[in-house]
């Protein structure tokens, strides 16, 4: 059995980026704020008012259209506080 070939080494930086993004989407269906929020038992509603990061990006960041490890600081220390985690709980990677 032989694998596909894969030419990450081919790759400018951000194909490979992509190419990352959707290997992590496929291992792991769930973002990480999606998981803590849930855990928590917030509707995402809930946490933009209680974090202030706007409903919107939170859709984004657990839709995985914006991508959460590119956040604002700002914005992640705010959910981290109100998700009761650290900011790097927030940031998706393969485990």
């Amino acid at each position: 059995m032989s694998l596909p070939y894969a030419p990450y080494h081919e790759m400018d930086i951000r194909q490979f980026v992509d190419q990352m993004d959707e290997l992590i989407a496929r291992i792991k269906p769930e973002t990480n704020l999606k998981i803590l929020r849930t855990r928590v038992g917030l509707s995402q509603r809930q946490l933009s008012e209680i974090s202030g990061v706007p409903f919107r990006t939170i859709q984004q960041y657990e839709q995985r259209q914006k991508n959460i490890n590119k956040a604002q600081a700002e914005y992640l220390f705010m959910l981290s506080s109100s998700l009761y985690c650290e900011p790097k709980d927030l940031m998706e990677r393969i485990t």
